[in-house]
């Protein structure tokens, strides 16, 4: 039987508490988008959140709010997925690549630093996989530059850093709810924004500019008196993927736990496998583990392996600096190129059984020889 790298299924549960909703015919718009929001500004300290369509979509807007506009640069990670870096070619900015540390697979403070100029509008920082870097270090030179921090914790949902969840340090936050993350909503995404005056000015946006509230008049027709002053997008999050992610949000914390117990256990079982070492976190932070990252230097092999004696893993990112359609200056990114070769995604995930878990190790041990 093979052991899921992610496990998007739907409990029966799930499936039993959503009918009412699928029954009454407020499928796209609801009062689970608006719960939903205020449900995860409380679990992030405070913070308004907006719900959005998807998180592409939600950075694109993060980084629209922010003053990013055509020919602008925006300070991003090499080492991340397309469904990210896209926002910035979306808002015609062009992003420059920024290297990771392979020791934590979080951004180099020091080579961010040397990437920001007179162009630069905006910092993305990227939480690789549920990992947590020195925000504070970054926040600290995001201030110093008068640069917006943009968080995209897309796969980070109650991870912690120096005992604040994630989402709460930058400007703006981003989180997915497609099947495989944390909640999952099937898709979706959350952004967080820096005060309510803003956040109202994410809802216009994120349904073409419209002031939802005000835009019909008493009879239900459009009154033709509201102006849209400032265009904006379809991305609305529909009621139904807001009320799935918000009964994933029911029991988060407690799959969150389950995550790290299946780290830890996975990082003292193979502790003395040679050519294999577990990503760490950084000093002061606890990740969320959407999968567990391991280094090898024989990482095709052992994968290759793995992949064989029924255990799915992933190289999880192609670096993005490949692609030439975003038009930005090619940079030497050695962490990255570390990262490119050795890192392996494996599984962690709350369903995982304590009998998954010891065979993913014995497979490892097994494949590594």
């Amino acid at each position: 039987m093979t052991i899921p790298l992610f496990d998007c299924r739907l409990s029966d549960a799930v499936t039993r508490d959503l009918a009412p909703l699928l029954h009454s015919g407020r499928l796209a718009a609801g009062s689970a988008v608006g719960e939903l929001e205020d449900r995860l500004g409380a679990y992030l300290g405070g913070p308004p959140v907006v719900a959005l369509s998807d998180m592409t979509q939600a950075l694109a807007l993060a980084l629209r709010l922010s003053g990013v506009r055509p020919g602008d640069e925006v300070a991003t990670l090499a080492l991340n997925c397309m469904s990210s870096n896209s926002a910035i070619a979306l808002v015609g900015a062009v992003p420059v690549w920024v290297d990771v540390d392979p020791a934590t697979a979080c951004i180099d403070v020091a080579d961010l630093a040397e990437c920001i100029g007179p162009k630069t509008r905006a910092v993305v920082v990227y939480h690789v996989a549920g990992y947590v870097g020195d925000l504070g270090e970054v926040r600290a030179l995001c201030d110093a530059h008068g640069l917006p921090l943009i968080e995209d914790a897309n796969a980070a949902l109650g991870a912690e850093w120096q005992d604040r969840r994630v989402g709460s340090i930058g400007d703006y936050a981003v989180f997915s709810f497609y099947a495989n993350r944390q909640l999952n909503g099937i898709e979706g995404a959350a952004l967080v924004c820096p005060d309510a005056i803003i956040a109202d000015r994410a809802r216009r946006l994120r349904r073409f500019g419209i002031d939802i509230t005000r835009f019909r008049a008493a009879d239900g027709e459009i009154d033709p008196a509201l102006d849209v002053a400032e265009i904006g997008i379809a991305a609305s999050l529909t009621n139904v993927n807001a009320a799935l992610a918000g009964l994933a949000l029911d029991n988060l914390d407690a799959r969150i736990a389950r995550n790290r117990e299946n780290v830890a256990r996975l990082t003292h079982d193979l502790a003395d496998v040679r050519d294999v070492s577990f990503v760490a976190e950084h000093a002061g932070t606890r990740g969320v583990y959407w999968v567990a990252l391991l280094r090898s230097p024989e990482r095709d092999r052992l994968m290759a392996a793995l992949k064989e004696s029924g255990v799915q893993c992933s190289k999880l990112h192609q670096r993005n600096d490949v692609y030439t359609g975003f038009g930005a200056a090619s940079r030497t990114l050695p962490g990255t190129s570390v990262m490119e070769q050795e890192m392996l995604a494996l599984p962690s995930g709350w369903w995982l059984s304590d009998g998954d878990v010891e065979r993913i190790a014995v497979a490892v041990r097994s494949a590594v020889g």
